[in-house]
């Protein structure tokens, strides 16, 4: 029965769909999506570019499942505690994956649902957040602001926008005039300091800190 179920995933020329997305990750992974493209991959794994598309009908649909891909290599088992405790998991996993993946991770922010490992992710936000006490209206809203806040981040951090100022970074900020910016030439010292950490802490504390206190201020029922 499973060698049955294996052959009709694979499609044409014997070709496995999952075959077909870890190639695409592991190029995109490696060369980013600038330099990423269907006739690339078909001729990596040794196929044509219409047998891909017979998977995924269209580049899109193989970055969908691309998405999921990643998304699938994160531990979706539920973690156990409050919903405090879950949503701040699944934040740093989405920000661990992002490190894991720097070049390919952007497409992950493409969206707002990927596949079935994405879904359980969302499944187990969306049911914290109900079991906090929010409606189901609240629920989608805050997981949302979540799944962005978390993707978003990853983002920015792989992109380099919170990396250290660099040498050259600082000496523009010193050529300052120090009449227009006194307060940007005196913390010029501070921005060479790594605070990726602090700044997802920050983030994702005050976040978690709002949804205490829209819970604390809902109405019982």
């Amino acid at each position: 029965m499973q060698d049955e179920h294996d052959k009709s995933r694979r499609g044409r020329r014997g070709i496995r769909r999952q075959d077909l997305v870890e190639a695409a990750l592991d190029m995109l992974a490696a060369e980013g999506e600038q330099n990423f493209s269907v006739r690339k991959l078909a001729t990596a794994v040794g196929v044509d570019g219409m047998t891909i598309l017979h998977h995924f009908k269209s580049r899109e649909g193989l970055m969908r499942a691309v998405a999921d891909a990643m998304v699938a290599t994160l531990d979706v088992e539920r973690p156990k505690g409050t919903w405090r405790d879950i949503l701040l998991e699944v934040a740093q996993r989405y920000r661990q994956l992002a490190v894991q993946y720097p070049k390919a991770f952007n497409i992950v922010s493409r969206y707002q649902t990927s596949g079935p490992a994405d879904f359980e992710l969302g499944e187990m936000v969306y049911s914290a957040l109900l079991d906090a006490g929010f409606n189901e209206e609240d629920a989608a809203d805050y997981g949302m602001a979540l799944f962005t806040l978390a993707i978003g981040f990853g983002v920015v951090e792989v992109g380099g926008m919170l990396n250290p100022c660099t040498p050259e970074e600082l000496a523009e900020i010193e050529a300052l005039d120090p009449r227009l910016f006194p307060v940007t030439r005196k913390m010029g010292p501070v921005f060479a300091h790594d605070e990726r950490e602090r700044v997802f802490e920050i983030l994702l504390g005050s976040f978690l800190d709002g949804i205490e206190r829209a819970l604390t201020a809902k109405p019982p029922t």
